[in-house]
């Protein structure tokens, strides 16, 4: 049976274990949904007219008072004139100025939405650009990275430990942005300014780093594939790093890691299983989708996640989950389960990105087959099974995996 078989059986299963309950969870819960869940979770005609290509991200991240300060440049192409742009950006961050052609431009606010008026006629077929000047003190996230937001920790050493997820709740929990993943631009530039003694890791390749004259760095990534905006992440920390090169299916891979300094040497061990995920899923899946942008590992302030070719990695250089086979199987226990699911979403999340938060289940359940491949790949066919029959063990079969559709709601927590 080829590759492809055996994933659409997968998924027909699930859907016969699943679609069931969906009648009778909807029937049995009163859920309550508000213009807010529409004007996110919809494809508005404010923001139908028009087409991203282009962000360049450039922040200020400030550990000391917990504010971002900074702009988005939105370039996009137009589709049809209009002369209203919306524009996500959720309180308590606020836009302060926004801009075409040097020119200010007239918005108001209603929630987590901003309507730019556009007064310059937006031509079909043309490319135009807004700056977008923003700042305040983001969400901080409270149960990371479930719950979204900026996490501000310290290290061993007392030194900021900084970073951002938003899956779920959405990129405007932290910067400006069409917040739909229906729509992703065809690059990205991240500009990060932190404190003299901090690195920024985002996604993408480092172009340069500029030292500037108040005793800050500024850290340039650009990304020259398309990305998802809660993909786009900052991790800054004083950080470690370390490299190699994974000869792939299409030639040479860069992988670079970055870890706090007291764990260096446990990531040098724990992180050896990224070559082995690559070998193991671009057999499965075919190449690792990014080779332009690399392959990063980054040590973040919570679990984990999927942020796209910026990993991040808080499993406490454990196998399993923290430590836990939640197989039961023992298959658990022969690898980390965060590098490689995590990883596995570069393919299915990163790589192929559902239209609408509805079918998040997508992504996951791609994710979770794929480590039953993992064991499989390293450890033989009826090991994979046996890992497979354990984590069908905790599915409770309660409620639907498919969302409603058009509406920024999710509707239970999914495995990040």
């Amino acid at each position: 049976m080829n590759r492809i078989s055996r994933t659409c059986i997968t998924l027909i299963t699930l859907l016969a274990f699943t679609l069931p309950a969906r009648a009778q969870y909807l029937a049995s819960e009163q859920i309550k949904f508000t213009r807010q869940d529409s004007l996110r979770g919809s494809i508005t005609p404010e923001r139908a007219w028009w087409d991203l290509t282009y962000y360049h991200l450039d922040i200020a991240v400030r550990p000391s008072d917990s504010t971002i300060y900074g702009s988005n440049t939105v370039t996009y192409r137009v589709i049809r004139s209009s002369s209203i742009m919306q524009i996500d950006l959720q309180p308590p961050l606020e836009i302060i100025k926004a801009e075409q052609n040097g020119k200010s431009l007239d918005f108001s606010r209603e929630g987590n939405v901003y309507w730019i008026s556009m007064p310059e006629k937006q031509e079909p077929g043309k490319i135009y650009s807004v700056v977008l000047k923003y700042g305040g003190k983001p969400k901080v996230s409270r149960r990371p990275p479930w719950e979204g937001g900026i996490t501000w920790k310290r290290d061993k050493n007392n030194l900021p430990f900084v970073a951002s997820s938003c899956q779920g709740d959405g990129a405007s929990l932290w910067w400006p942005c069409k917040d739909h993943m229906y729509d992703e631009p065809d690059s990205m530039l991240i500009s990060v300014n932190v404190p003299l003694n901090l690195m920024d890791v985002s996604n993408g390749r480092l172009r340069s780093v500029v030292k500037q004259k108040n005793n800050t760095t500024t850290y340039n990534w650009f990304v020259a594939n398309p990305i998802n905006n809660y993909g786009v992440n900052i991790n800054i920390a004083d950080y470690a790093h370390f490299s190699e090169v994974f000869n792939g299916e299409k030639g040479r891979l860069d992988c670079d890691y970055y870890v706090l300094k007291e764990n260096i040497d446990k990531a040098k061990i724990q992180f050896k299983q990224a070559p082995m995920m690559l070998s193991a899923f671009e057999y499965w899946f075919g190449p690792y989708p990014f080779y332009e942008d690399g392959y990063k590992l980054v040590e973040a302030p919570y679990l984990g996640m999927e942020h796209q070719s910026s990993v991040t990695y808080g499993n406490g250089y454990k196998n399993g989950y923290l430590g836990v086979d939640q197989s039961g199987s023992g298959w658990g226990d022969k690898f980390d389960f965060i590098i490689i699911h995590e990883s596995g979403h570069e393919w299915f999340a990163n790589s192929i990105t559902y239209e609408d938060v509805a079918d998040m289940w997508v992504h996951e359940s791609f994710i979770n087959y794929s480590e039953n491949l993992y064991v499989e790949y390293f450890y033989g066919k009826d090991a994979g099974t046996e890992y497979a029959l354990g984590t069908r063990r905790s599915i409770r079969n309660d409620r639907p995996v498919t969302g409603i559709y058009n509406l920024n709601k999710v509707l239970f927590s999914y495995m990040m």
